[in-house]
């Protein structure tokens, strides 16, 4: 859903879909199946807990857990009216899959993924979070459905709601860093399956040009002449 950059009739969203899976598969299998990984995981969740002021964690806590899922609700869905009323039904269509499968996947993993015990922490499975997909899948949603011209200050607006959404989890005890890592990957992956599918829709030049895919447009005069 980030801005796409073409390389001949290539495009990243099909290469960031794999690497953002390849990445997620090597976080779990390193992380949650290995002995060093889980050692490491623990060691790095340690280290986050030392790095932050202990008087910022029950804010940061309450601010991934609560504020932050909320706020990007309500930004999002507002945003999600706003593309509805102007017919972006591209762009909508793409950010309500991207945060409907991002979410659903990421309890579903959950739940069907094993964490051997090798004597670090709990042995329940908690990878990814659900908290931080969901936050991660909104800044997606809302970069995407953004009505007007990217503002400057977006994109590192969504970036810091996503660092301090995982920080949150962290130092609140609720996630491991590899849990809200898989989160971030998880949605990348996600993006990047969505966009791939997206950029081969054929679609008018305004709403094509919107959408980020202007040199996918299908003029109408091409409809007619069979082109």
């Amino acid at each position: 859903m980030w801005r796409t950059v073409l390389v001949g009739r290539e495009r990243t969203p099909g290469r960031l879909a794999v690497v953002g899976a390849m990445a997620l598969l090597a976080v779990y299998a390193i992380a949650v199946l290995t002995e060093p990984g889980q050692r490491l995981d623990d060691e790095v969740f340690g280290r986050v807990q030392h790095l932050t002021p202990a008087v910022l964690h029950e804010p940061l806590q309450v601010l991934a857990r609560r504020v932050l899922p909320i706020s990007a609700v309500v930004v999002a869905g507002i945003l999600w009216w706003v593309g509805l009323w102007r017919r972006r039904w591209l762009d909508v269509l793409r950010a309500s899959v991207v945060v409907i499968a991002a979410i659903v996947l990421s309890r579903w993993l959950r739940t069907v993924l094993p964490r051997p015990d090798h004597g670090y922490s709990y042995d329940v499975n908690t990878l990814p979070s659900t908290h931080a997909t969901l936050v991660v899948a909104m800044t997606a949603a809302i970069w995407v459905l953004w009505p007007e011209r990217r503002p400057e200050w977006l994109p590192v607006g969504l970036v810091a709601a996503v660092v301090l959404a995982c920080q949150g989890n962290v130092v609140g005890y609720a996630h491991r860093p590899s849990d809200v890592l898989a989160s971030v990957l998880l949605v990348v992956t996600v993006t990047g399956v969505v966009d791939l599918i997206a950029g081969r829709w054929p679609t008018t030049p305004r709403a094509a040009d919107a959408s980020g895919y202007p040199d996918l447009a299908v003029d109408d005069r091409d409809r007619t002449e069979g082109g």
